[in-house]
């Protein structure tokens, strides 16, 4: 509203205006086209204003209509890692294939146990079950917090523990054999998975190129996939001498040829080695499930049974003693029968032994 007061000196007409907060606010300006031009402008501002209110809440009722399927859709396109991205896509669709047409706000906790069923009715592993549904979780959580949904209907949901499948790492025997059928890619993967304990995919090993190894002073530095603030972006590896001539010959021949990454196949760096991998476990005759990953376990476990310091080997893993015992280290047979054996004979005691006299003795005696 604009007012004149002719009894001011200066700044006699006046724009007064209610604000968003309901505070009453004014101001004075030395002409009536100045103040009618102020408050024109705060009109539009208003009109603004109730034309984006007036969208926000169309948009917050179409939200509420959100399939599954579009939230998962838009959750995954928010991953900024294209890796992450392809990973949590593949369990995705199993959660879109069950629920992709259903309203995301007419989720309960009853469909997630209903989902695990069926899941394991199919042979899926509980903890892969779980894995999805998280993602379901996650995706529910991330709307929530851009206030695309008001709630998330599967928060109280508690999924039930399910311990990870535990698979035996390859033996020495095993890894030689591996290794002498595999394609020259996947034989580098083999020899620095076994002798770096790297992560085996493009979060550490696959990012590997030759300026992160000096082969004179026989370390590398193992790009890390758990970055912050408290730790280095990547780990000082020393280089075993077992694999220090093979890293030199290989240094050489990719030198000639121009290629930057330690692993690639042809120059160009891989993300993945899943169908060389199963090819080369193939031919060499192994039927049970090794997975490249458990290279690293076959690392931790083999430094350990050779007696190898905890806390150095937890380093090289970069992980915490706990984690690498609970995790990382596993006992074959061998290990097993040479820990029994370390039992004294309780049973034969030497003939000069003391003997531990009975209590009735002793009183007798007294």
């Amino acid at each position: 509203m604009v007012k004149f007061y002719g009894y001011r000196k200066n700044r006699q007409w006046v724009v007064t205006w209610r604000s968003t907060t309901g505070s009453v606010l004014s101001q004075g300006f030395d002409s009536e086209r100045e103040a009618r031009a102020f408050e024109q402008s705060l009109q539009l501002i208003a009109e603004k204003e109730r034309a984006l209110l007036k969208k926000r809440k169309r948009e917050q009722v179409n939200w509420q209509k959100i399939t599954v399927k579009e939230l998962i859709e838009q959750y995954l396109a928010s991953q900024g890692n294209p890796v992450t991205q392809k990973q949590n896509g593949y369990h995705a669709a199993h959660i879109v294939r069950a629920f992709g047409q259903r309203q995301a706000t007419r989720l309960a906790p009853d469909d997630a146990f209903a989902f695990i069923a069926a899941q394991q009715a199919r042979g899926v592993a509980r903890i892969t079950a779980n894995r999805r549904l998280s993602i379901l979780r996650a995706a529910l959580h991330w709307a929530v917090s851009l206030h695309i949904l008001h709630t998330n209907p599967l928060q109280e949901l508690r999924l039930p523990r399910a311990e990870p499948q535990r698979l035996d790492p390859p033996t020495r025997v095993e890894a030689k054999a591996i290794y002498d059928a595999a394609a020259p890619h996947v034989q580098r993967v083999i020899a620095l998975g076994l002798h770096t304990g790297a992560r085996i995919g493009p979060s550490e090993l696959f990012q590997l190129r030759w300026v992160d190894i000096d082969l004179e002073a026989g370390i590398l530095w193992m790009p890390c996939a758990r970055k912050n603030r408290k730790r280095e972006a990547r780990r000082e590896i020393p280089i075993s001498p077992h694999i220090l001539a093979t890293l030199k010959k290989w240094q050489r021949e990719d030198a000639a040829r121009g290629y930057e990454y330690v692993i690639h196949y042809r120059g160009k760096p891989v993300t993945s080695i899943s169908r060389a991998w199963h090819s080369a476990l193939k031919k060499a005759g192994i039927t049970r499930r090794i997975r490249p990953y458990d290279l690293r376990h076959a690392f931790a476990s083999n430094l350990l049974a050779e007696h190898a310091d905890y806390k150095s080997v937890a380093e090289l893993m970069w992980h915490d003693v706990a984690m690498l015992l609970r995790t990382y280290q596993h006992i074959d047979r061998q290990q097993k029968r040479q820990a029994v054996e370390k039992m004294p004979n309780i049973l034969k005691l030497p003939q000069n032994a003391p003997q531990v006299k009975s209590k009735q003795s002793i009183e007798q005696a007294a």
